[in-house]
């Protein structure tokens, strides 16, 4: 009887590593979805996410067979339905997605990048703080008060000496407005000076107050100049996309950051489009992810153009599973090991840099 037992336990202890082990070598239904570098359709799939499951599944000791999914929302239906066990490319995570399905552990960081042309600052640019409004104001408020000392200087004194000040009002003002300049600013020429209490007196209150006045005018008139002749043409943040058209994937989050700060988003479908837009001057600027912007980002435009990273929406990227999906745990574990590694970050940066 017992020989009978610990043959039927035998016999149960084989079929399970059987079918455990027929189980492993399954090949895994994989869908992929993207564009590049993160997905290239060739003959045999290549760019960052073949490469990213390639590794995953050497180190499974798994099987797998690709198949191709135009967007991530037909992806999500197959594995929703359990036709496919993973859908892998450059997915971002979201809350409404993982109503549906189950995520993986991210397996890269990403955010938005600017895409411009260099625009140099012309003549005009240069020159142009010097006519703008908060310099002619200064400037103007300027000239009204020294007018006002000058004249006032003019009635407490000059009228007592027309030898000096001469017998025209005018004239009398306008040396009282030339000795208000010259003590401003601490010149001293000695043509002119206060000879009565009354005229000393406001002379005195000029040189205190002048000198208060005129380092706050200064040094806003410089700030001014210098502010102004330091703002750029090119593009390099979401605040000058304002009147602009910028070329933008038809997401809904990132065609309204556009709308907000008073841009025009031009929808695309992918990163090539919007590239060529910009290159054929259609557009003023490109919004989008900054790996296939880089990977794009041609050797030989890059002194046309300028990538401006500004942490810009950041997001990740995962793989999707079913709901209760028995893979995951397991792919998570691998991806974890491989960001410590710094492995995918090697497979990122050799496809980028493949364009080179």
């Amino acid at each position: 009887m017992i020989k009978k037992i610990s043959f039927l336990l035998l016999l149960l202890i084989g079929f399970f590593v059987s079918a455990q082990t027929a189980q492993d070598t399954t090949a895994i239904r994989v869908g992929i979805t993207g564009s590049a570098p993160f997905y290239i359709q060739n003959e045999k799939p290549e760019g960052i996410v073949p490469d990213l499951w390639r590794e995953i599944a050497f180190s499974l000791n798994r099987q797998y067979q690709y198949t191709k999914f135009d967007s991530v929302k037909e992806g999500m239906q197959a594995t929703a339905n359990g036709d496919i066990d993973v859908l892998v490319g450059p997915i971002t995570i979201n809350s409404r997605r993982a109503e549906t399905v189950s995520f993986s552990q991210p397996f890269f960081d990403t955010q938005l990048a600017i895409l411009a042309p260099v625009l140099d600052l012309s003549f005009w640019d240069h020159i142009k703080p010097f006519f703008s409004s908060t310099f002619l104001y200064a400037v103007c408020l300027l000239l009204i008060i020294l007018s006002i000392v000058g004249t006032l200087f003019y009635l407490l004194e000059g009228r007592k000496f027309p030898d000096e000040y001469g017998d025209h009002p005018i004239k009398g003002i306008g040396i009282g407005v030339w000795l208000a300049i010259v003590t401003m600013t601490t010149v001293g020429y000695g043509d002119f000076a206060p000879k009565t209490p009354r005229g000393r007196f406001v002379m005195g209150a000029w040189m205190v107050i002048s000198l208060i006045m005129a380092t706050s005018f200064v040094a806003g008139i410089a700030t001014t100049l210098t502010v102004s002749s330091q703002q750029e043409k090119t593009i390099k943040n979401l605040g000058q996309l304002e009147g602009k058209k910028v070329a933008t994937p038809s997401y809904d989050k990132v065609l309204n950051q556009v709308r907000n700060v008073g841009g025009s988003p031009v929808p695309v479908t992918n990163v090539n489009e919007a590239y060529q837009l910009l290159k054929d001057e259609q557009v003023d600027a490109v919004l989008y992810d900054e790996v296939p912007l880089e990977y794009v980002f041609k050797n030989e435009d890059k002194e046309e153009f300028i990538l401006s990273k500004k942490n810009i929406q950041p997001q990740h990227y995962g793989f999707i599973f079913p709901l209760k999906s028995d893979l995951r745990r397991a792919v998570d574990l691998q991806i974890l090991q491989l960001r410590e590694d710094n492995t995918i970050s090697d497979i990122i940066t050799q496809w980028i840099n493949s364009k080179e």
